[in-house]
C-alpha cells in the first residue's frame, strides 16, 4: 500500500531533464567532432531520444539512437585476416551519396565512380579501423556532475511528499 503513495514525480522530471541535456550535448559534440550524422537507414541525431524509468524501486536514464553509434565513440580497430570485420558497403554507399563525399582524382588523374569510392573507403575502414571520439562520454561528463544535488533535491521532496502522506494517513 505504502508503494502506491510515492511517486519521485520530480526525481523523474529531473531525470528527464538530465538525459535530455546529455542528448543535446551528445548531438553537438558529434557536430564538433566532425562526424558524419547521416549512416545506414537513417541520421543519427534524427535517432536519439531520451528516456527515463522511475518505477519507485529503481531510475534510470537511457539514450536510444541506431546501432553504428558504437562505431563513432569507441571507433574500430583494424581488421585481421580475410574474415574480420568489413563494413556494410551498403550504408558507406549511402553515406557517400548523402554526404556528399568530394572524390580525389588517382595517379592517373580518373575520378573514382560512386561504388569505386564506397569501396575504397570500405577498404581503408577494414585495413586502418576508425578512432572513437569517445562524443558520449564527454557529454556525459560534462552534464551529470551538475545533477547530483539537483537529483538529491528532488528525492528529498518526493520522499517528503511521500512522509507526509503517511503521517496523514
Amino acid at each position: 500500500m505504502a508503494e502506491e503513495l510515492i511517486e519521485f514525480k520530480r526525481t523523474g522530471e529531473v531525470l528527464m531533464r538530465l538525459a535530455e541535456e546529455v542528448r543535446m550535448g551528445y548531438i553537438k559534440n558529434l557536430v564538433r567532432s566532425g562526424h558524419p550524422t547521416y549512416f545506414g537507414t537513417g541520421r543519427l541525431t534524427d535517432t536519439i531520444t531520451a528516456n527515463v524509468t522511475v518505477d519507485g524501486h529503481s531510475f534510470s536514464a537511457t539514450l536510444r539512437m541506431n546501432k553504428y553509434w558504437e562505431y563513432l565513440e569507441e571507433g574500430t580497430g583494424p581488421a585481421r585476416g580475410r574474415d574480420k570485420y568489413w563494413p556494410n558497403s551498403s550504408a558507406i554507399a549511402k553515406w557517400v551519396e548523402i554526404k556528399p563525399v568530394i572524390p580525389r582524382p588517382d595517379s592517373n588523374k580518373k575520378i573514382p565512380t560512386p561504388k569505386q569510392l564506397t569501396f575504397l573507403i570500405s577498404r581503408k575502414i577494414h585495413d586502418k579501423g576508425i578512432k572513437g571520439t569517445h562524443d558520449l562520454e564527454r557529454a556525459k561528463e560534462e552534464v551529470i556532475p551538475h545533477y547530483y544535488a539537483l537529483i538529491e533535491e528532488a528525492l528529498t521532496e518526493d520522499i517528503g511528499d511521500y512522509l507526509w502522506k503517511m503521517i496523514a494517513w
